[in-house]
Formats: structure tokens, C-alpha cells, sequence
């Protein structure tokens, strides 16, 4: 080959590989200005939702459903106490009626007899007003939080404190009226009738028979006037209630007959007034192991009974036409083995 010849030959083959370069430069800058596109693409939408502040939305939702979840316990809580509260008024009205329409009994029963003393109407104007008090200024109820709540949001409940509308209406009574101090009485059992047994020094009594019927005991002491207190203790009780109360001293019983004069308990809601068994909405009985003070007020013609287990105090207005003085203990034991002490 000539020189001339192979001069052409190179630089035939040069203008071929300048050419091959070229065409993958281009390409290369082609895929290059696609990325930049794409690049700008993603640019002007992170712009755009950066713009519209949407990065937070799924956070706004948790939050957003935590909120809802925690309004919708809250009104679960607030209705719970609404709830009670509404029971609870509820109650104390119903108790405020039975104390009032009592109150309203004495009244019309000692007005038509003409048979009243200031002192009565002195005790009567201080129920009346503890009674309307209790209905104005409930200050025996709360709407509180719950310390004892996990929560970080702590819930309220309705707190209770009061036991009874009867028992704080004859503890103002008293406590505005009796000048006089309770007295403890040492009393003994008297033994009327039944198969009953008495033991240490007659403090003691226990029903030795069901089968034999009921026993009746009386206490020693008659009660004419002031105030006086003898103290419980109940060591033995079967499934049946056992009885505390009074009866007149005047009256002569040798067999469970009926008698107008009886009044007293056999639990805290069933009661024998004038003779006459009435039950009450709670069947709260008495129970082995249960202190029970018997507060026997002849100034101001009631008895009273505290119930040391509950804190509960409960009280009756006595009739002195068909329950007249002097008082004496009553207890009435029905199931084998129920023993009852004084202490």
C-alpha cells in the first residue's frame, strides 16, 4: 500500500470514531437534561406541599383521634357522675317525704289531742329546718376528682357522705336540743317468756330453741325521763333477724301477742312502730360481731339507734297514748344459738 493509500484510510476511520463520540455524547446529555426534569418535577412539589403545610397530617391525625377518644371518655364520666348525682337527689327526696310526712303525723295527731310542749315544738321546727337545710346546702355530698386515677386527665366522681337523711335530722335535733347528757345505764335482761337462757350475771341471753318459738326479753330499768344509752354487742346471729327496742312497762305480757306499745328494730329499715311491722327500701341486717347502741330520749319521746358497723343512726318517734311511760327494754331472739350481750 501506498502512503497516499494509507493516509486516507486513517483519517476515513478517524471521522468514524468522531462520529460514534458524538452520538453517545448527545445521548448522554439527552438522559442528563431527562434527570434535571425530573429533578425540577420533585423541586416544584416539595415546594408546593411545603406551601401547604401537609407534612404535619398524619401526626393531626393521631392527635386529632386521641382528642376525640379522650372527649368521648370525658362525657362518659361526666354522665356517670350526672348519673349519681340524679340517684342520689333522687333518694334524698324520697327519705326527705317519709321524714316530712312523719314530721306531718305527729303534727296533726298532737294538734287535734291538743297534746304538745314547747319542747316538741321546738324539736319540730329544727327537723323542719334540717330538712329544707339538707335540700338547699347538700353539704354532705361532693363532686370531686379522682385522686386515684391512672389518667393523665384525672375523672370526678360524686362522693356520698351522709348516711341517712334520718340520721342527720335526729343528730341536729339532738344535738340542738338535748341539754342533757346521755347516761349509760348498767342494765340486766329480765327473761318474759321463750326458750331462752341467761348467763353472766343476766348480761347475756341465748335463744336455746327455733322449734320452741320466739324469746322475749326485757330489761331491768324502767325509763321515765331524760336521756340513756346501753350498748350491744351482738355475738351470735342466724339467718333470721333478731329484734331491739322498747315496750311500756305498764303493759303486762306473758305471751308474744300484740301490743301497740312495741317499737324498735329488726333491722335497720325494718321496723316495728305502734306495734306495727314497716319496711324500708335497704334491707341492711344486723350481723355477728355488730355493736348497736339503743338510745332510749323519753324528753323527747323517741328512741334511737346507733348501727357502729354502717355509722348509721336511725331513730322513732314514740306515741305516749299508745306507748306510755316508763319504758323498758325489749329484745327478741328467734334462730338457735342468736346471743346477744350488753356491754
Amino acid at each position: 500500500m501506498t502512503l497516499e493509500a494509507e493516509n486516507k484510510r486513517y483519517v476515513k476511520c478517524s471521522k468514524n470514531v468522531s462520529s460514534e463520540n458524538t452520538g453517545q455524547f448527545t445521548k448522554h446529555r439527552l438522559h442528563l437534561a431527562q434527570q434535571m426534569d425530573e429533578l425540577c418535577q420533585k423541586q416544584e412539589i416539595l415546594q408546593q406541599d411545603l406551601d401547604r403545610n401537609t407534612f404535619d397530617y398524619p401526626l393531626l391525625s393521631s392527635i386529632y383521634a386521641w382528642e376525640r377518644k379522650s372527649m368521648r371518655k370525658i362525657q362518659e364520666i361526666a354522665e356517670k357522675a350526672r348519673n349519681d348525682l340524679q340517684k342520689w337527689t333522687k333518694r334524698t327526696k324520697n327519705e326527705v317525704k317519709k321524714s316530712l310526712d312523719q314530721i306531718t303525723e305527729q303534727l296533726h295527731s298532737t294538734e287535734t289531742s291538743d297534746n304538745y310542749t314547747e319542747l316538741d315544738l321546738q324539736k319540730w321546727t329544727k327537723q323542719l329546718d334540717a330538712l329544707r337545710n339538707l335540700l338547699e346546702n347538700p353539704s354532705t355530698i361532693s363532686v370531686v376528682e379522682d385522686e386515684e386515677s391512672s389518667s393523665c386527665i384525672r375523672t370526678i366522681k360524686v362522693v356520698d357522705k351522709q348516711p341517712t337523711v334520718r340520721s342527720l335530722i335526729a343528730l341536729e335535733t339532738n344535738q340542738s336540743l338535748s341539754n342533757k347528757a346521755t347516761d349509760s345505764v348498767r342494765e340486766h335482761f329480765v327473761k318474759m317468756y321463750g326458750s331462752c337462757k341467761l348467763s353472766e350475771e343476766d348480761r347475756v341471753v341465748t335463744n336455746s330453741s327455733y322449734r320452741a318459738g320466739l324469746s322475749q326479753i326485757s330489761g331491768n330499768h324502767h325509763y321515765s325521763s331524760g336521756r340513756h344509752a346501753v350498748d350491744f354487742f351482738i355475738e351470735k346471729k342466724g339467718d333470721k333477724n333478731l329484734f331491739i327496742g322498747i315496750i311500756s312497762a305498764s303493759h303486762k305480757i306473758i305471751a308474744p301477742t300484740f301490743d301497740y306499745s312495741v317499737h324498735g328494730w329488726w333491722n335497720l329499715e325494718y321496723t316495728i312502730i305502734n306495734g306495727e311491722t314497716k319496711s324500708g327500701e335497704t334491707n341492711e341486717s344486723f350481723e355477728s360481731g355488730d355493736k348497736i347502741t339503743l338510745i332510749i330520749d323519753c324528753d323527747n319521746r323517741q328512741i334511737q339507734l346507733v348501727h357502729h358497723r354502717t355509722e348509721k343512726l336511725v331513730y322513732l318517734p314514740i306515741k305516749l297514748e299508745v306507748c306510755p311511760f316508763p319504758w323498758k327494754i325489749l329484745i327478741r331472739l328467734l334462730t338457735t344459738g342468736d346471743c346477744i350481750r350488753i356491754v
